[in-house]
């Protein structure tokens, strides 16, 4: 601990000027993004699939005990869907809501509107 301490204590911080910066790529943002990280996994209703499963293990998979627990999970997925499908129509539609996370499609119309300047 103390050898851990010592070795702290005589480390400084470097100087920038003996660090230069230098520009790898040009500090801009490009016209476009691509779509690739645009896939999510939807993970819908969680909560009510566990309150499902649990009923099932304790009723040894009896469906007919769990009606209540199976009506929430399916009144929640159908809820999910009618959001997804929702988000779908106005991704495909190019409306574009502020505030709110936007697609790759959304955004690349947003950056053609703003393109950046070709600065060499």
């Amino acid at each position: 601990m103390r050898m851990a301490t010592a070795l702290l204590r005589s480390r400084k911080p470097q100087n920038e000027a003996d660090v230069p910066f230098q520009e790898v790529l040009p500090l801009r943002l490009k016209n476009h993004v691509s779509g690739k990280t645009d896939k999510t996994s939807d993970v819908a209703c969680l909560q009510e699939m566990t309150v499902l499963f649990s009923c099932l293990k304790t009723n040894e998979f009896n469906e007919s005990l769990c009606a209540k627990e199976v009506g929430n999970f399916q009144r929640c997925y159908k809820v999910f869907l009618d959001k997804k499908t929702a988000k779908k129509e106005t991704s495909s539609k190019g409306v574009l809501v502020a505030g709110k996370d936007l697609n790759y499609k959304q955004l690349n119309k947003v950056l053609k509107k703003y393109p950046t300047s070709a600065q060499n």
